[in-house]
């Protein structure tokens, strides 16, 4: 049996519309042949047999097919696939993610040049964020300013997180810092990961040479992730012993900013979603 070296991970619930054309661009652009593997964890989707049928039919044995008992969140699909994963390397990757260009060797060798690397980050081609400030680092300089001190460089690593959209781990490493919890099912699992691998002493790399495409824009608001994002953000906040009600304050202050902003602009839908977060930020 060929050993792998790159296993990626997708996640996915009732994500047909867009997988099909991400297992398309992985197997495209596949730059390192069968030393890469690829494993959907199917999240208790609706229609998940005739899901399976239907990639089974399409990329045959290229793709392990993992069927999860439960929808226990993003975190627990990805550590099913992580735990089935063969190579010392392994991405977690959404389904609407779409590489176009081939970057998994120039991912491997990222990993062979700096021997202690934990995490990787990505560059994303379509202007969606790479880097956010983790929460308990945030303030109202940063909410208010974070792309523009990003671009300027001014911030320290150690006190941001990747987009977990495209993030790539030393499997050794992640297994070390006990895997995501669970306990998150959806947002800020990202920081918790980078705060655990940072405590084993293991870099956190954003490799902003390898891009990748999120389809991410012009999304209506979705009451229920607003509210999951809330729990876990809660949940974090809590976890690591930081200031919520300050947080929560100065986040009021930025998005009844950016609202006022938008409706002067005439961005109805950033101005819906603005007012969404405005609502939990004074009910929470």
């Amino acid at each position: 049996m060929i050993k792998k070296k790159l296993s990626i991970i997708i996640v996915t619930h009732n994500s047909e519309k867009h997988i099909f054309d991400c297992l398309e661009s992985l197997l495209k652009y596949n730059d390192i042949g069968d030393l890469l593997e690829i494993i959907v964890v199917d999240n208790c989707s609706t229609e998940r047999d005739n899901l399976f049928e239907k990639i089974r039919e399409k990329f045959g044995d290229a793709i392990t097919l993992i069927a999860s008992p439960v929808n226990g969140g993003y975190g627990h699909g990805n550590n099913q696939g992580i735990i089935n994963a063969s190579a010392p390397l392994v991405a977690v990757m959404n389904p609407d993610i779409r590489i176009l260009s081939p970057v998994f060797e120039k991912i491997i060798g990222k990993f062979k040049q700096h021997p202690g690397i934990g995490m990787l980050g990505v560059s994303f081609t379509d202007s969606t964020r790479s880097l956010y400030f983790k929460p308990e680092h945030s303030n109202l300089a940063n909410m208010l300013f974070d792309n523009l001190l990003i671009k300027l460089g001014l911030y320290k690593l150690e006190k941001m997180f990747f987009s977990g959209s495209f993030l790539v781990f030393d499997k050794q490493t992640i297994f070390e810092a006990g895997l995501f919890d669970e306990n998150i099912f959806l947002f800020h699992e990202e920081a918790d990961i980078s705060n655990r691998i940072l405590k084993l002493n293991k870099d956190v790399v954003l490799a902003n040479d390898i891009q990748v495409k999120h389809l991410a824009h012009g999304r209506e608001v979705n009451q229920w992730l607003l509210k999951v994002g809330n729990e876990s953000r809660n949940y974090y906040f809590d976890k690591y012993n930081a200031d919520i009600k300050k947080y929560y304050k100065n986040l009021l202050v930025m998005y009844r900013i950016k609202y006022v902003l938008a409706l002067i602009t005439g961005n109805k839908l950033k101005a819906a979603e603005f007012k969404a977060w405005i609502d939990i930020c004074i009910n929470r």
